[in-house]
This record gives structure tokens, C-alpha cells and sequence, in this order.
């Protein structure tokens, strides 16, 4: 039996993004104190899936993405992705990365931004040239490939900003607020290329606002509040109620209200 159980281990597919015990205490230079943003924070997102991460403002989501993308360090708590330590230069080569409102320097055009980042990723200039073919195509941006990015309007930002998300092919895409100040039809299409990077086998890690779009997209959800994961699991579970079933805002408020009060709020000054 432990000869069974150790290959069996050895050929389980580690999780795209595995934390335990996760928190993040800000500490202010020459502070006595420091503020909790994340606290025992528990995450399993399996190959594959699309996972929704909402929480209302100063939830911790932010402090999440940037543990995950190693910009920043855990206090406490570990962190595997691909079933490797997050600080590896392979795990970091197999993520994609979208920021909230991107900003790219504007005397590029979107063809030698893009060219730009594959060089980052040492693609050869063969290789560059189909993946910037590709991607612009992919994100309808064809015929703005020789424009000025100054010029781009913000629907345009947001689909520049996708492709070099996927300039390296990334395994693991993480998303922050992917639609935040498009139009509708923007938005819409914005969460077709999404539907179709997720046909495509990614793995997305999605943060939004808009609860409508992670119910519709996501195929499981997790609902921040504090600091603390409040909610977490496959979309169909969450919403139903019984034999009823809700929506997300309605589950969303549900939780976000019981956790309300001093006692059940992790963002205090700790020592």
C-alpha cells in the first residue's frame, strides 16, 4: 500500500495554484504596528478551470495577485504553483499577467509592444513575428498594429493589453478586472476571447467587480470579504440554496453581511 500511494502521488497532476495558510501583514517603515490585508488564505485551482476571485474593495485580491506574481512575500502561509515554488524563473515563464487598467510607454505600436515583450521571453524573431500575427488577430487589433499606443482608446488598452498577456503561450493567465471601463459591446467581446482562451485549456484566475461576469464565466468562485475567504467552491454549489437557486450578488451580499462587525474583521493593527 505505501508503494501504491507514493506512485499514485507521484503521478497526480500537482494544481496550477496551490496556497495553505496564507497571510500578508503590511509593515510601514519605523511602524510598531502592521495591518493585516490576507489572512489564513486556502486556494486550489486545477488545470483547466476558470476561477473567479470578487471581494469588495481593500478585500485582499489585489495583495493576492501580487503574492502569486512574486512581487511581494508572504508573511506566513506557503505557496506552490505547478506544484513548484512560486519564485522559479519556469513558473514564472508559464504565467500571463493583465493589470487593471494596463499601461504600456506610448511611442510604441502595438506590433513592437508585443515584439517587445516576446523579446523579454527570448523568442527568436521567426517565432516573434507568428505570435504577433497571432495575438492581433486573436484580439482584432489587425489593423491598429502600426498605431501610436497614445492613440489607443481604452477597449484598445484592455485587448493590447491581453495580448501580451499571452505573448509566452502562459499555462496559468491571471486577469485583474479584465472588462473594468469598457463598453458593452467591449466587454462582451472582451469576454468572448476569454470563453475562447478558455476552450483553448487555460487556466485563468480572474478578479472582477462584476458578479455577473464571473457567474456567467468562471466555473468556480471564491468571495474575499476582509481578508478572509469567506466562500469558495464550484459555481453551481454556491448558488444553490436548497432546491432554489441564486445569483452571486445575492450570495455575495449574504456573506459579505455576515462577517460585518469588529469581532470578524482580520484588517486590524497587529504587533
Amino acid at each position: 500500500p505505501g508503494i501504491v500511494g507514493r506512485v499514485a502521488e507521484e503521478l497526480r497532476v500537482a494544481p496550477v495554484i496551490e496556497t495553505t495558510g496564507l497571510t500578508k501583514v503590511y509593515r510601514p517603515l519605523f511602524a510598531t504596528r502592521g495591518v493585516r490585508a490576507l489572512y489564513q488564505f486556502d486556494l486550489t485551482v486545477e488545470e483547466g478551470v476558470t476561477y473567479g476571485l470578487v471581494g469588495p474593495n481593500g478585500s485582499g485580491k489585489t495583495t493576492c495577485l501580487k503574492l502569486l506574481l512574486g512581487l511581494i512575500y508572504p508573511t506566513e502561509g506557503t505557496m506552490r504553483l505547478f506544484g513548484m515554488e512560486p519564485n522559479r524563473a519556469e513558473v514564472h515563464q508559464r504565467i500571463g499577467y493583465m493589470p487593471e487598467g494596463p499601461y504600456f510607454y506610448e511611442y510604441l505600436t502595438g506590433e513592437e509592444l508585443l515584439d517587445f515583450y516576446g523579446r523579454l521571453f527570448g523568442m527568436n524573431p521567426a517565432l516573434r513575428r507568428e505570435r504577433v500575427d497571432e495575438l492581433l488577430s486573436l484580439v482584432g487589433m489587425q489593423e491598429r498594429r502600426q498605431m501610436l499606443i497614445r492613440f489607443y482608446s481604452r477597449g484598445m488598452l484592455q485587448r493590447i493589453g491581453l495580448a501580451q498577456a499571452l505573448i509566452n503561450d502562459p499555462a496559468l493567465l491571471i486577469l485583474d478586472e479584465p472588462t473594468s471601463g469598457l463598453d458593452p459591446i467591449g466587454a462582451y467581446q472582451l469576454r468572448q476571447l476569454i470563453r475562447e482562451l478558455k476552450q483553448r485549456g487555460k487556466t485563468i484566475l480572474l478578479c472582477s467587480h462584476l458578479l455577473n461576469e464571473v457567474e456567467e464565466m468562471c466555473d468556480e468562485v471564491g468571495i474575499l470579504y476582509r481578508g478572509r475567504m469567506v466562500a469558495q467552491g464550484p459555481i453551481p454549489d454556491i448558488l444553490m440554496d436548497g432546491g432554489a437557486r441564486r445569483t452571486l450578488e445575492d450570495v455575495f451580499i449574504e456573506k459579505v453581511t455576515q462577517q460585518e462587525g469588529p469581532a470578524a474583521s482580520p484588517h486590524t493593527l497587529v504587533t
